[in-house]
């Protein structure tokens, strides 16, 4: 299977259609570029979280680079759809004659595209992409995610196809919420500044309530368009909360893993993520005491494959190669939306008031505003392409000595990242880092809510310009 991330360099001008306001999403130039090198050998496999835009975004390709398109969704159509991708492989010629009357639009050899979607729900539907592929008539495109998928494929002696280009889409990223909010520029000086290290002097303060605006939000497309059209953070908090309803009820539903499972652990990331400890590792003993990895290990896997959630894992031992040495039984959980985060961390039923988002906007809320920063960070990270990836060592009685958030890599060395709330920016963790593994570590970050600055090789970056790392 062939893979592809979405790069935050890559633009685009095509975008995520609701209610006559369209979402410029860079993704777009990831599925022409399928299209032009991939197509008709490779199906593209676009991944992403529920109400994502996955199918809004394939479906925009299919308007603008197709003479004709039909979209099969494996949610809601019927068992004459599901029987050909069973019975009728051998007789193509009926397969497709069947699914123009079904859905009363006509294919067209070499111009026409069909969308698999919420393929994960019929897997026999992507082993059949290999029959369809060699055919050549027409592209292909399946939208899901791998939830559930290899326990289902795998009771089902399923075969999957080896011709799949798998590209992952995430919620609207930084940039991309400026462009919805009609700011085309701002992004552009952040940049500059960052490569320049040069402060942003009076324009730090308005970039960062922007980036406040983001965090609560979120880049879910709903709750961004609902933002757009009224500006009432109310409106928009329904929005997210009928997000977290459908994730509730799909965990419900699925039958891979053990609900109960799944929702503790959804349940527990906003108390995991605010402790106060050093070490802000998700501990599985608070949400059962008697929980082992191993029983929890699967429950994890469906909500990072759902793309709900986005587990960070500890590097034992740093070098540019980061994921070669990890310890998979200490993690971090992160929501992979900071908008939802917020709903999920006050959702007691009720709609959370706009004087509530407006404390949040002007840094009055006077609670652990550090694990919705935090949170925000890897989301950033994790849309630019990063694995979510951290560094903890401990003394021989256990006890925590040093702690960093993040680490990535860039010119082949590791970069360390902490995150700061509040008044307190020591950076003894990143400098005890930089003394053990000098010869691998480059510069050192600290993201804080002031403006950038630099210490000889640590440099303080305002927390929005996690999007450029």
């Amino acid at each position: 299977m062939k893979s592809a991330t979405k790069k935050s360099g890559d633009f685009v001008k095509r975008g995520w259609r609701m209610a006559e306001i369209i979402l410029k999403r860079k993704i777009f130039r990831e599925l022409l570029k399928w299209k032009s090198e991939y197509a008709p050998e490779y199906a593209l496999f676009l991944q992403g979280a529920r109400r994502v835009g996955k199918t809004t975004i394939a479906e925009e390709l299919g308007r603008s680079a197709y003479k004709s398109f039909i979209t099969i969704n494996f949610q809601s159509t019927n068992d004459t759809i599901r029987d050909l991708f069973v019975n009728s492989l051998l007789d193509l010629d009926y397969f497709f004659n069947v699914i123009q009357l079904q859905y009363g639009k006509k294919l067209y050899k070499r111009e026409s595209l069909i969308i698999l979607d919420e393929i994960q729900l019929y897997p026999l539907a992507r082993q059949a992409l290999k029959t369809l592929l060699a055919d050549g008539r027409y592209d292909y495109i399946e939208t899901g995610s791998l939830a559930g998928i290899k326990k289902r494929t795998e009771k089902a002696e399923i075969l999957i196809p080896s011709e799949e280009y798998a590209v992952e889409m995430f919620p609207l990223d930084f940039e991309e919420f400026l462009w919805a909010i009609g700011d085309e520029f701002t992004f552009s000086i952040i940049k500059s500044s960052y490569e320049n290290t040069k402060p942003l002097g009076k324009l730090h303060k308005d970039i960062f309530r922007k980036f406040r605006e983001y965090m609560c939000v979120g880049g879910m497309p709903q709750a961004v368009v609902k933002y757009v059209q009224t500006k009432n953070f109310e409106k928009v908090d329904f929005a997210k909360k009928e997000i977290l309803a459908l994730y509730r009820n799909d965990i419900k539903i699925q039958k891979e893993e053990n609900s109960v499972y799944l929702g503790n652990i959804l349940d527990n990331i906003p108390s995991e993520l605010s402790r106060h400890e050093k070490s802000r590792s998700f501990r599985l003993s608070h949400v059962n005491k008697n929980a082992r990895y191993r029983e929890y290990s699967g429950p994890l896997t469906w909500l990072a494959e759902a793309m709900i959630i986005s587990i960070a894992r500890n590097v034992t031992d740093p070098s540019p190669a980061l994921t070669l040495n990890m310890d998979n039984e200490r993690f971090k959980c992160y929501l992979l939306d900071t908008g939802l985060l917020i709903n999920l961390s006050f959702g007691d039923g009720s709609f959370i008031t706009n004087d509530f988002y407006k404390a949040i906007l002007t840094d009055r809320l006077h609670i652990n505003e550090g694990m919705f920063v935090e949170n925000a960070v890897a989301q950033c990270l994790r849309s630019s392409g990063h694995k979510i990836l951290f560094y903890v060592e401990y003394s021989d009685k256990g006890k925590p000595l040093m702690e960093i958030d993040f680490l990535i890599r860039k010119d082949k060395k590791v970069v360390p990242l902490e995150v700061k709330s509040g008044r307190e920016l020591a950076a003894k963790s990143l400098r005890n880092f930089k003394t053990k593994f000098s010869d691998k570590v480059g510069l050192q970050y600290v993201l804080y809510d002031g403006d950038i600055k630099r210490d000889n090789e640590v440099i303080f970056l305002p927390y929005y310009m996690a999007a450029v790392l």
